[in-house]
């Protein structure tokens, strides 16, 4: 028998009847969901990412993290009675295809090589043409008065939001011309696929029929705010020169291999003993720099920090305005804007503790020593924020002819990725439902140096390399945050952070709120209704797992002076017993916990979907009168120390998730490793006919004109017409 990978993901596209492995598929299921993920890149033909290259040298791709990958969206077709029907397709924008064009495997017969594109981290980079929008996260359904049926786009952090035909798979245009995003990389680096920080989340308003997306810029300063190496070991240069001499006289007369281990110990543990002081070296640097060359900084070297809310109504136009704060200054986004949310009056826009700094763009700077990859890694990651801002806009303020439109800021005192407002806020009050990982950071993954804290003499699992960082310092909570609009302030008793440990001596620990993830909600992004108030969700909590707790994640957010409820070495402790996957519905009225299903052992499911039934029950609550599908990873033991793992659907009854999965899917060519957000559909049987398609030649030949350098430019133009604009003929 075959041994599939925890992690094993296809780039082959399918079109299958999902097979019945338990169960009975209801009869009242209706429409489509549509679930995104990312499957590898043009190089690694799926997930995992090979150790090797086919020539034998070491693969730069290896142990990437898994949502460094191409876009593949799952179309799961709930329409015909006691089937279910899964389609997938890639993603491929222009970036794509240069991507393809420049790949490994040609390099020694393509003059285009020295255009390729490298995974580094969190992004995929290449050194002239910019940076691949790998539209590998989230799903937003719109649908416009003259539209003939949804219209869904494909969302990721660092790139446009681009349309694509739900029938097809095909790109039809991205929102918005380049030349109306601001790049959040430096003005010096001038690229044709500039990296446009965004949200994976942009919102639409049905009754409005408005979307609402966001483009930030950072400062040098803010985008390396995190870096830690700058402010411990350069405080003071006379302390670190002593302590290298002292350094140098005690390993003089080891040998080489010594020589770095003692290295590596002292670079890894200097930050810890180097003297305080108030302002970095680097911080001095860059302030001299601004007074006395202003403008020229700010043109050249580096952006400034500012968030412009965007909107656009389905046709070219972008109407764009400049967020400030209370004092009309412009916004530094700390960590991300991953998640925005809408009410009837206010647009919520989170600075959500996902960073976004040049740390997170960094795989391995050493490939031949883990020692040192190690403590590099210590030395340039900093802990986020252990709360969360959020800027509050008013709607009416967002009219044509305004450039600048003032935001009130309002502070969590937790931690936050994801939230969805209540459309309707009565009393002029905004409730947002909310998830915290708290002590936690999903921007980091598993790396193949990173050793465990519990039982660190283990090996880290090869399984589990490039999987997001799911080990936590503290417990996470779901809350129900109820905010003043006008002041920012929390309101309580109102506001309610939940936490629920469950019973971690019990087989089954019951509901939990260890390692929340991902939610859904009946009407969720609905592109036809907005819902006037959430009253039931479903969570994801990841639990607890000693083999994804490192002594990275551990060291970075064990601080006591943290806003925490558990202590880390408590945490330790609650690790090691650990807590399996747990899909849980909380009762928002009463905030707790009315009905949990929790997954076996080795069972790891990562995307859940609510899908309204076609013939609703009268005796049962809208919000859950539906089904919950799942994705999940079924490892099977097969040998001693050997497990299995396969792709499974789950489906749920959405009023009785105790009773278990009403049915269970797969079939040999459903493969996914690591699914991300989903939406429901009513349609998505129709070729999309968009009145609105950017003209791909002419949004990106206005980019490569910017480039300075007369002789890279024709180069990049001729390479353009070669091996990108015939994918987009009448576009």
């Amino acid at each position: 028998m075959a041994i599939r990978h925890f992690s094993t993901t296809t780039r082959k596209e399918i079109d299958v009847e999902l097979q019945l492995k338990e169960g009975a598929i209801p009869n009242d299921l209706c429409g489509f969901i549509f679930i995104n993920s990312a499957a590898g890149t043009v190089n690694s033909n799926g997930v995992p990412f090979p150790k090797n290259n086919a020539d034998g040298t070491e693969n730069q791709e290896y142990a990437t993290p898994l949502i460094n990958g191409d876009g593949m969206v799952y179309r799961i077709d709930l329409t015909q009675p006691g089937k279910i029907h899964v389609k997938t397709g890639l993603m491929k924008p222009p970036c794509y295809y240069a991507d393809l064009a420049t790949t490994y495997d040609s390099k020694n017969d393509n003059p285009y090589y020295k255009f390729h594109f490298e995974s580094n981290g969190l992004a995929r980079l290449s050194s002239t043409l910019g940076t691949r929008n790998e539209l590998n996260t989230a799903i937003t359904p719109v649908r416009f008065k003259n539209d003939n049926q949804y219209r869904l786009l494909a969302n990721f952090d660092a790139g446009r939001p681009y349309e694509f035909d739900p029938k097809n798979f095909s790109m039809i245009t991205a929102i918005g011309e380049n030349k109306k995003w601001h790049s959040g990389l430096p003005p010096m680096l001038v690229q044709p696929f500039p990296m446009i920080l965004t949200t994976a989340h942009p919102v639409f308003d049905p009754d409005t029929e408005e979307l609402f997306t966001v483009n930030f810029t950072k400062d040098l300063e803010g985008l390396m705010a995190p870096t830690t190496i700058m402010g411990d070991l350069f405080k003071d240069l006379d302390w670190l020169k002593s302590e290298l001499k002292k350094l140098i006289n005690d390993v003089k007369d080891l040998r080489p291999e010594e020589q770095r281990t003692r290295l590596g110990r002292f670079l890894g543990t200097a930050h810890l003993n180097a003297p305080n002081a108030n302002k970095t070296w680097f911080q001095k640097l860059m302030n001299l720099i601004k007074r006395i060359f202003h403008k020229w900084y700010y043109k050249h070297i580096s952006n400034t920090d500012d968030i412009y809310v965007i909107k656009w109504n389905g046709t070219k136009e972008l109407h764009r305005w400049r967020i400030v704060d209370e004092n009309g200054k412009g916004i530094l986004i700390q960590h991300n804007m991953h998640q925005l949310s809408l009410s009837r009056d206010y647009l919520i826009l989170g600075d959500t503790n996902f960073k976004f700094t040049l740390d997170g763009m960094m795989n391995f700077p050493f490939v031949n020593d883990a020692e040192i990859d190690r403590f590099t890694r210590e030395l340039l990651t900093g802990p986020m924020n252990d709360y969360s801002s959020f800027y509050i806009v008013k709607r009416a303020d967002l009219v044509p002819g305004v450039e600048t439109v003032k935001a009130v800021k309002a502070v969590l005192p937790e931690e936050t990725v994801h939230f969805s407002a209540n459309y309707d806020n009565p009393d002029n009050l905004i409730t947002l439902h909310t998830a915290h990982n708290c002590s936690a950071c999903a921007a980091e993954w598993l790396r193949t140096y990173d050793i465990r804290q519990v039982e660190p003499n283990i090996p880290m699992d090869e399984e589990f390399l490039g999987l997001v960082s799911m080990g936590e310092v503290d417990i996470s909570k779901i809350g129900k945050v109820v905010l003043n609009p006008e002041t920012g302030a929390l309101l309580e008793p109102e506001s309610v952070f939940l936490e629920l440990t469950g019973d971690l001596d019990a087989k089954d620990p019951g509901p939990h709120t260890w390692s929340v993830g991902l939610y859904t909600y009946n009407n969720m992004l609905s592109s036809d209704c907005n819902v006037a108030k959430i009253e039931y969700v479903y969570w994801q909590a990841y639990g607890l797992h000693k083999a994804w707790l490192t002594q990275f994640i551990y060291n970075l957010y064990k601080d006591p002076k943290r806003n925490r409820t558990y202590s880390a070495e408590e945490m330790e402790v609650f690790t090691a017993k650990g807590a399996n996957f747990v899909l849980e519905c909380i009762e928002t009225n009463t905030m707790q916990a009315t009905d949990y299903f929790t997954f076996p052992d080795n069972h790891y499911y990562w995307s859940l979907q609510f899908a309204p039934k076609k013939n609703k029950s009268t005796t049962v609550h809208d919000g859950k009168n539906g089904y919950i599908l799942t994705t999940v990873i079924c490892g099977e033991v097969v040998a001693e120390n050997q497990i299995s793992y396969n792709a499974e659907i789950w489906l749920f009854d959405a009023a009785n998730l105790k009773s278990g999965p009403i049915c269970k899917l797969n079939h040999p060519e459903l493969s996914f490793g690591f699914t991300i957000h989903s939406v429901w559909t009513a349609e998505a049987n129709e070729v999309s006919k968009a009145g609105y398609v950017l003209n791909v030649k002419e949004d990106y030949d206005y980019m490569v004109a910017q480039i300075p350098d007369t002789k890279l430019r024709n180069s990049i133009q001729q390479f353009f017409d070669e091996k990108v604009y015939p994918f987009f003929p009448n576009k």
